[in-house]
């Protein structure tokens, strides 16, 4: 039970990574686009290192998209970034998503 809630601790770290690295990458005309995925960058970079160090079993294929949203990031490619984030936290939630009174009315 413990290993499970850090896990889900730890994605909840890089949902929430993930949502401020999809709001500093807006197509809105930033004031500093470098310096807003530079930010972006940054907040990813500290939760994926620190998933990595709890050593748990978050999805690679997130961590994947993750790393290269990231390497998009440092060339300025937003629009690259923002796709590989977006697939990311679909891979995040799709894997660990609590059931709810609809899935288990399903059941």
């Amino acid at each position: 039970m413990s290993a499970t809630r850090s896990v889900r601790d730890l994605v909840s770290v890089l949902d929430r990574a993930i949502r401020e690295a999809l709001a500093e990458t807006r197509p809105d005309p930033p004031h500093d686009p470098q310096a807003r995925a530079r930010h972006a960058q940054t907040c990813l970079l500290e939760a994926v290192d620190a998933t990595r160090a709890g050593d748990t079993d978050v999805p690679p294929a997130a961590l994947a998209c993750l790393d290269a949203a990231c390497e998009h990031l440092e060339y300025g490619e937003l629009l690259e970034a923002r796709t590989l984030l977006t697939a990311a936290r679909g891979l995040l939630t799709a894997g660990h998503r609590p059931i709810g009174r609809d899935h288990a009315a399903a059941s």
